[in-house]
């Protein structure tokens, strides 16, 4: 009995690992149009920025991991903690046995849409070595693209790799 506990507990663990490393952005659902980025998960704690609402088909932030009624989120330069509650997700991966992109490098780089002052692919986000991307993507000649409803993100062929399968 106490070996079955042992297995399910690690495989516990194990899932909520796997769910923290897919690549997940995140955006405000308030009514006011933003939430809270605050330095720890508690209402006490100091507002260090904020996670805005969904703008041209793409959120703001990156999803980090989860605590209890707290997501950590990464919006700019500002990593911290906004009440889940108040943060709408979207990703790319849906875990239906496709091939799917998975990071080969720490810091992997992922772009966005071009900007209309001419700058090409300014970086959105990076990600840590072993995150899952996507399993729904397109591709051109030098990069993967994750579409989205307005705007798309970008992320080189070479820094990723092609998995086959869950």
């Amino acid at each position: 009995m106490k070996r079955f506990l042992v297995f399910f507990a690690a495989l516990a663990m194990g899932a909520t690992l796997w769910a923290q490393q897919v690549f997940t952005v995140v955006y405000a659902t308030s009514d006011d149009g933003f939430v809270n980025v605050r330095q720890r998960p508690t209402t006490k704690a100091p507002v260090i920025g904020k996670l805005y609402m969904f703008s041209h088909g793409l959120g703001s932030g990156v999803l980090r991991g989860q605590s209890g009624s707290w997501s950590k989120v990464s919006v700019g330069n500002v990593t911290g903690w906004a009440y889940s509650k108040y943060v709408g997700s979207q990703n790319w991966y849906r875990g239906q046995g496709h091939d799917k992109l998975v990071a080969v490098r720490d810091n992997t780089p992922i772009y966005c849409e071009s900007m209309e002052d001419g700058s090409k692919h300014p970086l959105f986000t990076t990600v840590s070595k072993g995150t899952i991307i996507a399993d729904e993507y397109q591709e051109d000649e030098q990069y993967y693209i994750l579409t989205t409803a307005h705007d798309n993100l970008f992320v080189k062929k070479s820094d990723v790799k092609v998995v086959s399968g869950i």
